[in-house]
This record gives structure tokens, C-alpha cells and sequence, in this order.
């Protein structure tokens, strides 16, 4: 009896430590995936800052 006990015990026990594995490779990957969405999202900014100041500009020069 104590045997099976110990067996499910191992059992139960890598099952967790797959489910681990599982999680931190899965917050890996998102932490990634926010990394560049950040970075796009930055470099968006940067092109619309750019485009705002031309549009102002020509804005200027017809008035």
C-alpha cells in the first residue's frame, strides 16, 4: 500500500514539474511577445511623431 502511495506521490510530483516547465516556457514566450509588441508600439509613435510634424509644417507653408 505504501508503495502505491509513493508511486502516485512520483507520479503526481513530475506531473507538476512538467506543468512548471510548461508555465515558465509559456510566461518566456509572452514576456517576448510583449517585448516586441513595446517596441513596435515605440517605433509607431516615432513614425506618427514624424508624420504629425510634416503635416504641420506643409500646414504652415500654405497659410
Amino acid at each position: 500500500m505504501t508503495a502505491d502511495k509513493l508511486t502516485q506521490l512520483d507520479h503526481t510530483s513530475q506531473l507538476l514539474i512538467f506543468q512548471i516547465k510548461n508555465v515558465n516556457e509559456l510566461l518566456d514566450r509572452a514576456w517576448s511577445e510583449l517585448e516586441l509588441a513595446r517596441s513596435d508600439l515605440r517605433d509607431l509613435i516615432m513614425f506618427y511623431e514624424e508624420w504629425d510634424e510634416e503635416v504641420e509644417l506643409r500646414k504652415k507653408r500654405l497659410y
